[in-house]
């Protein structure tokens, strides 16, 4: 047995790895098809050894055959033996490669249901992490009915590493099993005032995903989101709550006049482009759904409009055509605001761009 054994280890000498083969495909570019067919012969025998990291060095190759385009369909079983390794070192190559050559439909994941459940109730947290991060590319709708109950429990984590990757989880969840989605929300409420700033960023990104599709369900976070857009320093997040609060104005006015004042301080202290410009765009609709409840508010209105100037004397061309995209908005209903800056407009008209000098064009004819 010891003999086999280091017989075994002494001819891993010579085998191949992912480095020999990346140099190998770039050394026979003229025969590299010829080359590649050799390569896939080599793996073939390394999958039917024994030895689990031999079967791990060969999978690590497949997977970058995969991503030249090579149908790895075939070796479906031994990633999964793969990543049933106790080691962590093998067992993310092979989920690795589940996360890049499986599918939803891959009848071979009614396999992996037990061995995920195991590894989401691991005391490491990278092992739930890794298991966490490739179900997210492949989940079916069995595996997110059978798994919901383990992911949900992950949210209530000591370690905010998981929480983050279960709360992203489970909007893949919601989306191929809705029936988890009332269950589950209370527990992902919570998570928006999480302490950890990158699981309460997450929580924002799922119910936003989510409200996207039926805004008013979402109503009553609201209060919530407020507090979230008065305290954090996030954009990317902010970018989010407001876009939320775009939908939302429409289905309760009262709120829309709540927003006025704190996005307004935002646009005038925020130094992102694209922070200003959602904010912009969220003023713009707030104050087209309560006009008729809220007469005085040309100064936000100017504020925009001296705003979106900056925007469109900038010599980034994307946050030029953004600029006069909002003004076209301000111009159904504040039209004078608009015509203050003609001159600016005009010169669009003189733009190299031609969807800028289009967008100028119907500026000045709706004027």
């Amino acid at each position: 047995m010891a003999l086999k054994k280091v017989k075994g280890n002494f001819e891993r000498m010579f085998d191949k790895n992912l480095t020999d083969l990346v140099r190998g495909i770039r050394n026979n570019k003229e025969n590299e098809a010829k080359y590649i067919a050799q390569c896939m012969e080599d793996i073939k025998q390394e999958l039917r050894q024994d030895n689990l990291s031999v079967k791990s060095n060969a999978i690590a190759k497949l997977t970058y055959l995969q991503m030249l385009g090579y149908d790895i369909s075939w070796a479906g079983f031994n990633i999964i033996e793969v990543m049933s390794s106790n080691k962590f070192t093998l067992k993310r190559i092979g989920y690795l490669a589940a996360s890049q050559s499986f599918h939803c439909d891959s009848e071979l994941l009614m396999l992996t249901t037990n061995m995920i459940r195991k590894e989401l109730n691991s005391q490491n947290q990278y092992e739930a992490g890794l298991a966490l991060t490739s179900l997210s590319c492949y989940i079916s709708t069995d595996l997110a009915r059978d798994l919901s109950n383990d992911i949900l429990t992950l949210l209530s984590s000591t370690k905010p590493y998981i929480r983050k990757k279960a709360v992203l989880m489970m909007y893949k969840v919601f989306l191929k099993y809705p029936d988890a989605l009332r269950p589950a929300f209370p527990r992902l409420k919570e998570k928006l005032e999480d302490p950890d700033p990158g699981v309460q960023s997450a929580a924002v990104n799922v119910v936003c995903e989510l409200a996207r599709k039926n805004p008013k369900n979402y109503l009553s976070l609201a209060p919530v989101f407020f507090k979230l857009m008065t305290t954090s320093t996030n954009n990317w997040m902010l970018i989010k709550i407001i876009k939320l609060f775009g939908a939302l104005t429409p289905l309760e006015p009262r709120l829309g006049k709540k927003l006025i004042e704190p996005l307004t301080n935002l646009i005038h202290s925020t130094s992102a482009m694209s922070l200003l410009y959602e904010c912009i765009n969220t003023v713009i609709a707030v104050l087209i759904s309560i006009s008729s409840g809220m007469p005085n508010h040309a100064a936000s209105i100017q504020l925009c409009v001296q705003k979106l100037r900056i925007l469109i004397e900038d010599s980034d061309q994307n946050l030029k055509y953004l600029g006069l995209l909002a003004m076209s908005k301000i111009l159904k209903t504040h039209p004078k605001s608009v015509q203050a800056h003609k001159d600016l407009i005009l010169q669009c008209l003189e733009d190299k761009d031609e969807s800028i000098r289009l967008r100028a064009l119907d500026l000045l004819y709706g004027m």
